[in-house]
């Protein structure tokens, strides 16, 4: 037998090996991913509010702006756990979550999320922007934000407040830091329900509408 001949024989005996392995990673798939969503968080009811309230669209930074669910990582190095995504977009999720705890928390108002199907002339508006969201080194979750409350007829920003809460992120199991996520974010919902309050107290009520 030739050099050739053997040489051809030894390549196409190798396709049928090839084939079989391109088959085997072709069956290959990767696990369905777990879907995640905030929860609203029971908290301390509160009189003297407005007879209406709209929340605005929360703004988040772009690194949160993810499917993703960031863990824990260095100072400057961001982790996503990749299977492990948002139900909806967290901006979303952060508005619905935070319109459910101030309808519990404020007795006498009506709460509405801006965007839906339901129009509102509300009194008073509410505007978020999370600069934080996520874990820091040292395992606790860590939420900074700032707030606005808006005149609902004139648009004017009445007041202002930052707000940084924190707490165990309870890592690594991922429904536990959303659940941490949760009572952080329900814990800026006390703060922006005793601001909306003070706010209206003090609010001449000829400018109120």
């Amino acid at each position: 037998m030739t050099l050739q001949r053997r040489q051809f024989l030894h390549l196409m005996g190798s396709v049928p090996v090839l084939a079989a392995g391109v088959g085997s990673l072709s069956g290959c798939s990767s696990p369905n991913p777990n879907y995640y969503r905030l929860g609203s968080v029971p908290g301390p009811t509160i009189t003297g509010g407005p007879p209406s309230l709209e929340i605005r669209s929360v703004s988040i930074p772009g690194y949160l702006d993810r499917q993703g669910i960031v863990k824990r990582a260095g100072d400057f190095k961001l982790d996503i756990h990749s299977n492990d995504i948002w139900a909806e977009p967290l901006a979303a999720m952060l508005q619905a979550a935070l319109v459910q705890d101030l309808t519990q928390r404020l007795t006498g108002t009506s709460v509405i999320g801006s965007g839906g199907s339901i129009g509102a002339n509300p009194n008073l508006l509410v505007e978020t922007n999370v600069l934080r969201f996520d874990p820091d080194p040292d395992g606790m979750m860590v939420l900074q934000a700032q707030v606005a409350v808006r005149n609902g007829q004139t648009l004017q920003i009445i007041t202002t407040r930052s707000i940084q809460e924190s707490g165990p992120a309870r890592e690594p199991v991922v429904a536990d830091i959303v659940s941490s996520m949760s009572d952080l974010w329900g814990a800026a919902a006390n703060d922006i329900a005793r601001l909306v309050v003070r706010t209206w107290r003090h609010m001449p009520r000829d400018a109120a509408g």
